[in-house]
């Protein structure tokens, strides 16, 4: 038997039978928006960890990336593959698109993100009260700032 994991349905598959969690996943709009990237293991490639990127640019002038549903295994939690793979994604983003401004909605609380770089944004630009919306900048504080805080991505 060939054992399948499917990243997130542990914490996002919310009791639905795997198949409607594959269908739900390949349907998405918002997953067919964003571009998928993967850590897996060099020897095994086992999939250790996953995100993806998507863009956001709010001006002309500005590269702004938005990163989601970053997902680990259970069996590979607590091992830094997704603190690894966020980190790898920035700084070829930052490489390759000279990308240094990025965002995320933290459902996981503030510590996993900050250790990257990441500062929560005021209260007042909070949208959601249950995802934690987080800004990343080489370049730029959070109080310079001048474009629309993205929803949800």
């Amino acid at each position: 038997m060939i054992d399948i994991y499917m990243m997130g349905f542990d914490v996002w598959g919310n009791d639905m039978p795997v198949e409607e969690y594959i269908t739900m996943c390949q349907d998405s709009s918002k997953y067919k928006k964003g571009k998928w990237y993967v850590l897996e293991a060099t020897d095994t490639k086992e999939l250790l960890s996953s995100l993806i990127i998507y863009k956001l640019n709010p001006s002309e002038d500005l590269i702004v990336r938005g990163i989601g549903s970053i997902a680990t295994p259970a069996n590979s939690r607590k091992n830094g593959y997704a603190f690894l793979l966020v980190k790898e994604i920035m700084n070829k983003l930052e490489q390759e698109e000279n990308c240094n401004n990025f965002f995320l909605y933290s459902d996981i609380g503030t510590d996993f993100y900050n250790r990257l770089g990441f500062i929560v944004l005021p209260n007042e630009s909070q949208k959601y009260k249950d995802s934690i919306c987080m800004y990343y900048s080489k370049e730029n504080d959070i109080d310079s700032i001048s474009f629309e805080i993205p929803n949800y991505f």
